[in-house]
């Protein structure tokens, strides 16, 4: 019996390692995984950056006026809602949801993100150009990538 607890107390210890110390995503700008899901955002980046140009300020999901003239913009294949703060961007080349989110009080930066499974996600940043980073999602700071577009 006393053999049978210490396999049963083994067995719960390798168990809730194995949940505790999930594997890393090692994310680098040449990782063929990471080129195809920012190539998804292409064509958002693309029109955020056309908005921009053109209003000098990126489109706030909080106006249905600048909503409406994003997903116009876009074209066929695409769709933006609204879910709170954020506007859910879709598309038929997407393999998943970007969320994409303009703070009013700084019109001049916006973000594009998508999740890579449970806690990271890759990134989008419009503020003084715009720039990539990986968040792991395990607690580590973000990590600058270089990424296309």
């Amino acid at each position: 019996m006393p053999l049978l607890n210490r396999i049963w107390r083994v067995m719960a210890c390798l168990l809730l390692s194995a949940a505790v110390t999930a594997p890393t995503y090692g994310a680098s700008g040449a990782d063929p995984k990471l080129i195809a899901v920012a190539n998804e955002a292409r064509q958002v980046i693309a029109v955020v950056n056309w908005f921009y140009v053109r209003h000098r300020a990126c489109p706030q999901p909080s106006r249905a006026a600048e909503l409406a003239e994003l997903e116009g913009q876009l074209g066929d294949g695409f769709s933006v809602e609204l879910q709170g703060r954020f506007a859910a961007i879709r598309g038929i080349s997407m393999s998943a949801d970007w969320l994409y989110y303009t703070s009013p009080a700084h019109p001049e930066k916006c973000t594009l993100w998508r999740k890579l499974g449970w806690d990271p996600a890759l990134i989008w940043r419009r503020h003084n150009g715009g720039h990539w980073t990986f968040d792991p999602g395990d607690g580590t700071a973000e990590r600058p990538i270089k990424l296309a577009p």
